[in-house]
């Protein structure tokens, strides 16, 4: 039988750019190699991509399964495409991301060649209008991409590219951990397919391109998800933590905030560009930190 792969999206007020991603999705190439289907999982309890959904489906001849998840979690979200989800392999993209049109022509072929239980493509940015210089200098925006073929550490992980085979998930019976509210629990899930014995590659010529909007061009944002991204830190590290990992993990992210701040005065005479990669990362240890005593300074994720 010809191999299927239903391309998950989870969607939160985005509607503008989840319409330009199902448009982009409906003129993927498929060689004859696959069928394709797209499941949009609403993380709204009120439904706002309802009608989108509803109007592109029958217009762009996309078969698209819709549902909405009440509970405001990436993971509870991502959980529910996951179970309407109809294919045998899994593709992830995120609402605020458009691919290529051979984008997932390039990734099942990746994992054909490889032979493996799933591939992560690149994740580039887009910005339709020119950004602050500070922003692009400071390179906040980029992620590290791999060569193709490179065997994957969880560690280099996230879902916003992704082609996996469905069985991944139910022969493992792994799902998203619902404790990771604001992030993380991609790579908790990768951890533990790994740790089972799955293998992921990285597939370099399948990009995907995450829209950058002028309200992510703003230092208060990258600050905040920094913020963010340090307490999921603690969370993850504290389900890992055992024996002597107890003392390291905390001490250094101690020494590691110590430095930043010594080394701030000289990033502020640096650049702007300097100046934020230094808040960035000092702001991560000192959020790290203040929620493995027990104190969140983000209490939810609103961006």
């Amino acid at each position: 039988m010809k191999d299927h792969i239903s391309v998950c999206i989870c969607t939160y007020r985005r509607n503008k750019t989840l319409e330009y991603l199902l448009r982009k999705l409906a003129l993927q190439e498929t060689g004859g190699l696959f069928d394709l289907s797209v499941v949009v999982v609403d993380n709204d309890a009120a439904g706002p991509a309802q009608e989108i959904v509803m109007r592109l489906g029958p217009e762009l001849g996309l078969n698209i399964s819709y549902g909405i998840e009440p509970e405001q979690t990436i993971p509870a979200a991502r959980n529910h495409a996951l179970r309407l989800a109809q294919g045998n392999y899994i593709g992830i993209i995120d609402d605020d991301e458009f691919p290529s049109q051979d984008w997932l022509i390039k990734m099942y072929r990746g994992v054909k060649k490889f032979d493996v239980d799933g591939v992560l493509g690149p994740i580039r940015p887009f910005f339709e209008s020119q950004p602050p210089a500070w922003l692009v200098k400071s390179r906040i925006c980029e992620r590290p991409v791999y060569c193709t073929g490179t065997i994957l550490r969880w560690n280099q992980t996230r879902t916003g590219n992704v082609l996996i085979k469905k069985e991944v998930f139910d022969k493992h019976h792994l799902s998203f951990d619902v404790r990771f509210e604001t992030g993380g629990s991609d790579r908790k899930f990768f951890m533990q397919a790994m740790r089972a014995g799955c293998r992921f590659v990285a597939v370099e010529d399948a990009p995907v391109y995450e829209i950058v909007p002028p309200e992510r061009w703003t230092r208060k944002y990258y600050l905040k998800r920094s913020l963010v991204n340090g307490i999921n830190a603690c969370r993850f590290s504290k389900s890992e933590m055992r024996g002597l990992s107890r003392i390291t993990v905390p001490l250094k992210s101690t020494v590691a905030l110590a430095i930043y701040v010594v080394i701030f005065p000289v990033c502020l005479c640096l650049g702007d560009h300097v100046m934020m990669n230094c808040l960035i990362r000092g702001g991560h240890h000192l959020s790290r930190l203040l929620a493995m005593m027990g104190i969140e300074l983000v209490k939810k994720r609103d961006f």
